[in-house]
Formats: structure tokens, C-alpha cells, sequence
């Protein structure tokens, strides 16, 4: 079969296909396309016309191909014409999807081509028919050239970039950005990489921080550097096998006369800063810091140490540096030396006797056994050997109270008591108690602790009576039970008031009362007001501390081994007594009830 062509002009290359297509009677889509000539004009006179040749396609169609073609996508092409590139458009057909100006765009730059003019494509996009346009024709008239934004934080330590994409014009090159950073004065941590990065990726429209200035660091103030443990809480150690060393605790830091005790640390120089501008921000040098003087110390001529000026313990008390005078007895606190007391600390090298008493404002450290003695110290007590009270014995400490072993004592601390075995005492601290070491062991007696108390074992198999109490501060505690005893007696009081007047009443309705006896029956119903009263009061306070009784439950128990039975404990105001051997077990007061639970340790 013959192919049909024709060569056809017009003044546009569409105008010269229009008129072919219709001397063929045919569509774009049957025909072949050929530029012979491009049209010219001058000073926008028209002098040549386009010339085409069209050339009838022949296309076997099999049954299937008919219907795909009925329903065909719009679609694109470029073309090379004569020195020209050329866009052909290609509309779609039947329910096909006509292409898009953002397709035409993205292929396009897919071929390096990008100074299309996207408003000018989609208006010739307009109708869904044929098209041959020259890509020049779609160029941006005005093309615009890549810009570069920056931005300097009002502090000048940081410098933020920002590229704008070009339309047509040119890229952003590094030697551009460099000189426009020199225009804002910007010199000091300019991040290169990052600059080469942002035009590489053509990272458009993203802030980047492209220059960063380096803070000021500020010099370390002086410090003073102490030849002495100024940690005065007490903290036994424990060995491998359990055993805790009661003879090495140094509680007592002694120092010679001509000891170096404290010396300063001089101040660091600061380091300076510098704005991306290239500012520099001055860094501060540290401060030179000034010894605290307490008794007993002097200052060395150069001003950088403290000296003992006495034999005696080296103590930082409310930040000065003091030699304390230490009371030393090498023997027994007996009817040789009497009750001791003294303003600083006291060691004894023998045993306390009974009937005696130790009263210090600092520490008291026992290396022998303490009787049915007294000891009292705002500081901490450190017992050696231990205390056998004797049921009369007392250690009353405003720290730690440390001790090998306890038995028949009362012992009070406002910190922790701690000792390997604490038999038929009453205890009360408030902070922990802990019975530690091999045997860790707590029977008999009342023991209470604001917070907790740890031990191994927990009376004994012969369920001997021991009494636990954590979750609450013995003092609140001694008060409320003090408190029910006065309420009690106030009761009682009350009722024999009654009773006489009640007696004194009944006689003057039968005969007139003596003098006496109607100054007792006055006096009687003025103390039954002042009891009313009283009572009333009492009451009121027994209610607060109830109410703050029970709010305390954070206290808990610790055994590693076994609680027996006998032992009441008590958290708060919940009470559990233990009626069969509990194993490894912390015992702890939830939702207002006692519950045991795993040992979860001290």
C-alpha cells in the first residue's frame, strides 16, 4: 500500500501541520513529521514560512491494539530540527491522562535542560492537542541567578545560610559565598565542608549554620586542698567473710603540732572566646579563695597553708579549718578519773565503769567495754568492744552511734546505729539501725528507726519478744504514747471529781454543807472545768500526731536470713506479728497494710 505525503507551508510550524493534516484528512498521530524549513522574520516582519512534509503511517493494528489505542496517555518528545530542540507534545486520547507541565519539566532537567518557564509551558498546555514548540520559546525571558541569604544571630555566634534556586540563571559558586561571608565581616569558624556540601546537593531553601563563634571558657576558682578526712560520717567496713572492723574506723584524726593540714589550689586563667565576627570575649580568671581560720591553726607567710599550731584532731567545722584538743585517758573511766567532760573529743584506751559519765561536744571513741555507764556526745560514738548496759547503760548521740555489741542498753542517735549484735536493747535512731557483720544479729527489746532497720536474723527460735519499729520518728512517737498516758490519767482524775461532787451534791440536799465542804465542792467543779478543758486540748494533739502517724509508711525491715517467731513489727501505724519463721525477706507498708517480700537488700 502506497504511502500518502504532502509538503504544506504556514507562517507557524503548527499552522503548516494544521493545513497538511487537512489536505490528508488525517490526525497528527497518523502522519510522520518533517521540518524542511523554518520560518524567519526580521524586526518582526514575517519573510519565510515554515515547510513541512507529512508522510502517512502505515500501522497494522490487531484486534487488541484498536482498543488500546482508543484510550491512550498524553505524552512528550524532543526533537532535534535542524539545529533546533524541539518540544513535541503528543495529547492523550479517549480517558488517557494528558501530560503535565511539572512531567514535561522534570524530563527536561533530566536532560540538563532547566530554564523552562513553567507558566509559558502550561499555558500553551492549555488545549489537549498537538504540539511542536521550540525550546527556546519556552525559555525564561529574565532569568534569575541563584541568591544567597544570610542571617547573624544578635550575639555574632552563629552565622545561618540560606541559597535560593536559581530560574534560569546561574548557580551559587564557593568563590561567590566566600566573598559575600567577607562582605558581613564573617572570618572565625566558618565550616567549609558544609558550605562545598549545601552547593554540591544543591540543598535549596534549607537554614544551615555555616559559621560558628567559640564561647569564652571561665577559669576554675581556687580550692582548698584538706590533709585530713573532713567526711565525719562513720562508715565500717566490711570484709569478704562479713567481719567488720571496729578498731580502724580513725575517727579521731590526730595531727602533730607543724602538720601541714590545708593548702590552697591557685585559680585557673580563663580562656578566651570569639565571635564569628571576630570579636573577642574575654574569659574570666578564677578567684583566689581565702582560708577560713578556726583555733589552733596558723597561716604560713606565703598565705598557701595552714599549720597545726597544737597536737590534737584536725576537724573542718562550719568551713574553717580547727585543731581540736583531744582528752585522752589511757586506762578506765573509774573512781580514778570521775565523770568526764570536756570540749572537744575524748578517746579512752580502758573500759567505762558503771555509774560514770562521758559528756563531750564533739566524739567519744571506747576501746575497751562500757558499763552501765552514761556517754553523751554532740558528735559520734565509736564503742570497740561494745556495751553491756546492765539494763542501766546509756549512749545518746547528735551523729552515729557505732558499737561491736549492744546488750540491756538504752541507745538514742539523730544518725544511724550500727553493730554486729544488739541484744535486749531499746534503741531509737533517726535514720537506720543495722546489726552487720557474721552474726547480724537484733533479739529482745524495741527497736525503733525513722527509716529502716537491717539485720540477718530477728529473735530467736525461742520466739523471745522483739520489737520492730520503722516509718516513724521516735520522738513523735514517744510523744503520742506520752500523751495517751497524761489522757489516761486525766480520765481518771476526772471521775474521781465526779464522784465528789457527785457525793458532796447529794449530802447538801439533806443537810447544809460546812464550810469546808462547800469550798472542796467549788473547788471540785472549778477542776472538773479545768479537766473538761485539758482534756479537750489533749485530745486535739493525740488526733495531729495520729494523722501524722499515719501518714508515715515509707520505713521498711531487712533480713538476710530469717525473722523468727515473736517479733511484733511495726511500720507506721500498721502492725504485723510473726507467728511462723519468714525467710530472706524485706518487710514493707503498702496501700495501709503490711506486706513481705523478697529481700531486696540494705
Amino acid at each position: 500500500m502506497d504511502k500518502k505525503s504532502i509538503i504544506t507551508e504556514g507562517k507557524t510550524l503548527e499552522e503548516a501541520i494544521k493545513n497538511g493534516l487537512e489536505l490528508l484528512n488525517m490526525e497528527v498521530d497518523d502522519v510522520d513529521v518533517k521540518v524542511l524549513e523554518e520560518g524567519k522574520s526580521f524586526f518582526g516582519i514575517l519573510k519565510k514560512n515554515f515547510k513541512v512534509k507529512l508522510t502517512e503511517k502505515i500501522i497494522k493494528y490487531e484486534k487488541n491494539d484498536v482498543l488500546e489505542n482508543e484510550n491512550e496517555n498524553g505524552r512528550f518528545e524532543l526533537d532535534h530540527q535542524e539545529g533546533n530542540d524541539c518540544l513535541l507534545i503528543m495529547p492523550s486520547k479517549g480517558v488517557g491522562k494528558p501530560v503535565t507541565a511539572e512531567e514535561i519539566i522534570l524530563g527536561l532537567e533530566k536532560k540538563e535542560i532547566t530554564n523552562i518557564d513553567i507558566d509559558k509551558l502550561k499555558s500553551s498546555l492549555k488545549e489537549n492537542k498537538f504540539l511542536s514548540i521550540n525550546i527556546k520559546d519556552l525559555e525564561i525571558s529574565n532569568p534569575v541567578d541563584a541568591k544567597v541569604e544570610i542571617e547573624i544571630a544578635k550575639d555574632e555566634m552563629k552565622a545561618y545560610m540560606t541559597i535560593l534556586p536559581p530560574k534560569g540563571g546561574r548557580m551559587i559558586v564557593k568563590e561567590d559565598i566566600e566573598s559575600i561571608l567577607k562582605n558581613y565581616h564573617i572570618e572565625y569558624g566558618i565550616d567549609k565542608d558544609l558550605i562545598n556540601e549545601i552547593i554540591s546537593e544543591k540543598k535549596y531553601n534549607q537554614r544551615h549554620v555555616i559559621a560558628t563563634g567559640k564561647s569564652p571558657v571561665n577559669g576554675q576558682d581556687g580550692t582548698i586542698k584538706y590533709y585530713f578526712n573532713t567526711d565525719t560520717k562513720i562508715k565500717p567496713e566490711i570484709d569478704q567473710d562479713g567481719k567488720v572492723d571496729y578498731k580502724e574506723l580513725n575517727i579521731v584524726q590526730c595531727v602533730k603540732k607543724g602538720d601541714n593540714i590545708a593548702e590552697k589550689v591557685m585559680p585557673t586563667d580563663g580562656i578566651d572566646g570569639m565571635t564569628i565576627t571576630g570579636k573577642v570575649l574575654k574569659a574570666k580568671s578564677g578567684k583566689t579563695i581565702r582560708f577560713k581560720k578556726g583555733k589552733n591553726v596558723v597561716e604560713t607567710e606565703d598565705g598557701l597553708k595552714l599549720i597545726a599550731d597544737v597536737a590534737g584532731q584536725a576537724k573542718l567545722v562550719n568551713d574553717k579549718v580547727e585543731v581540736l584538743q583531744v582528752y585522752e585517758v589511757n586506762g578506765n573511766v573509774d573512781h580514778s578519773t570521775g565523770n568526764i567532760y570536756f570540749v572537744g573529743n575524748v578517746i579512752i584506751r580502758g573500759n567505762v565503769r558503771s555509774g560514770f559519765k562521758i559528756e563531750c561536744s564533739e566524739d567519744i571513741e571506747v576501746h575497751g567495754v562500757v558499763e552501765g555507764a552514761t556517754i553523751i556526745a554532740n558528735g559520734n560514738i565509736v564503742l570497740h568492744k561494745g556495751i553491756h548496759g546492765q539494763n542501766v547503760g546509756k549512749l545518746i548521740s547528735k551523729k552515729d552511734i557505732v558499737s561491736k555489741y549492744m546488750e540491756s542498753c538504752y541507745a538514742q542517735a539523730d544518725g544511724s546505729i550500727n553493730a554486729e549484735v544488739i541484744m535486749h536493747c531499746h534503741l531509737k535512731s533517726k535514720e537506720s539501725i543495722r546489726a552487720t557483720g557474721k552474726k547480724g544479729l537484733i533479739v529482745g527489746g524495741e527497736i525503733r528507726a525513722n527509716m529502716e532497720v537491717n539485720a540477718k536474723c530477728i529473735g530467736s527460735p525461742m520466739a523471745t519478744v522483739t520489737k520492730l519499729e520503722v516509718g516513724i520518728d521516735p520522738e513523735i512517737k514517744e510523744r503520742y504514747e506520752s500523751l495517751k498516758q497524761e489522757l489516761e490519767m486525766l480520765y481518771k482524775n476526772k471521775d474521781n471529781v465526779r464522784k465528789a461532787i457527785e457525793l458532796l451534791t447529794k449530802i447538801s440536799k439533806n443537810t447544809e454543807l460546812s464550810k469546808e465542804k462547800q469550798e472542796i465542792l467549788i473547788k471540785s467543779k472549778s477542776t472538773k472545768k479545768y479537766l473538761n478543758q485539758k482534756i479537750e486540748s489533749v485530745n486535739k494533739a493525740l488526733i495531729d500526731l495520729q494523722n501524722i502517724l499515719q501518714d508515715l509508711s515509707s520505713g521498711r525491715i531487712n533480713s538476710s536470713s530469717i525473722i523468727h517467731p515473736g517479733v511484733r513489727m511495726a511500720i507506721g501505724n500498721s502492725v504485723y506479728y510473726v507467728r511462723d519463721d519468714i525467710q530472706c525477706s524485706t518487710i514493707l507498708r503498702e496501700d495501709g497494710e503490711i506486706k513481705i517480700v523478697p529481700y531486696l537488700g540494705k
